[in-house]
């Protein structure tokens, strides 16, 4: 299917959805609003889950102590153009990644 724009003169009237292969139309475009989308695709899940599939409040994504522990925030990392380093063993370190003898940068500004 495709949309195809209904024309009066060179002005347009309104729009229609047409086969893409033959151009034979296939009735006019139904206007989408979100809310009604949204119901209608948690009416489908619930229809998939069964009686009381209500869907549960979203988790809990506010950052903790332990939030950014990877090396990229370290003060051992040393940021280089070619390789990255770990300053603490000399060995090439991966930016996201984590180690037990993290220490954790203080910027200044």
């Amino acid at each position: 299917m495709k949309t195809k724009n209904r024309m009066d003169g060179f002005a347009i009237v309104g729009s229609c959805l047409v086969c893409a292969l033959c151009g034979a139309e296939l009735g006019g475009a139904e206007p989408a609003s979100g809310d009604a989308a949204g119901q209608k695709a948690a009416e489908r899940l619930a229809a998939l889950l069964g009686e009381g599939a209500a869907p549960e409040a979203g988790a809990d994504l506010t950052p903790d102590a332990d939030y950014g522990r990877f090396c990229r925030n370290c003060i051992h990392f040393i940021e280089h153009p070619f390789r990255t380093l770990c300053g603490r063993d000399g060995s090439t370190a991966d930016p996201m990644g984590e180690c037990g003898h993290f220490k954790r940068k203080e910027y200044l500004c």
